[in-house]
């Protein structure tokens, strides 16, 4: 079990909150969990027994840097390594962290992701991760061309101005 030391502090961020912004993250929290129960049915397995974790690791240190990894008996394995950026250095401090996790779906088949987060977002890496097809080359040319070119650009209608 990990005690933080006496020296270690949380920031606390406050934020203006929106009553009709609380009302539509709620609607959309209630639908998707109906969304949720609905489309249940047959995916769920329930499993009531307790399934031991093989392996598990936790280091972490004052200066934000950390790793952590476990394995469970049934093929879940997972691992992360993290620390801060420009420790220190108030403006400029960063989180950033790197791993891994994989698991074995309902057909057999191992599923693995690796992922890096930093300052900026959340970067995913996977075989089962869609990705997006390649743009066709004369795409690509035009945005060049007319990246290369920004005298060429013309300024929106007057009518569309304050709008």
């Amino acid at each position: 079990m990990y005690q933080f030391a006496p020296s270690q502090h949380i920031n606390h961020v406050c934020f203006k909150i929106n009553k009709t912004s609380i009302k539509m993250k709620l609607f959309i929290a209630l639908f998707a969990l109906v969304a949720l129960v609905a489309a249940g049915g047959d995916h769920y397995e329930e499993h009531k027994q307790h399934i031991p974790i093989v392996h598990s690791e936790l280091v972490q240190s004052n200066d934000g840097t950390f790793k952590f990894g476990y394995e469970s008996a049934n093929g879940i394995v997972a691992q992360e390594a993290g620390h801060v950026k420009n420790f220190g250095s108030k403006d400029h401090e960063a989180n950033f962290a790197q791993g891994s996790y994989s698991y074995v779906d309902p057909h057999g088949e191992v599923v693995s992701v690796s992922y890096v987060a930093d300052e900026n977002g959340f970067q995913a890496h996977g075989s089962h991760i869609p990705t997006p097809p390649p743009l066709p080359k004369e795409l690509v040319e035009a945005y060049a061309k007319v990246g290369s070119h920004p005298e060429a650009h013309h300024e929106e209608p007057a009518s569309y101005k304050g709008h």
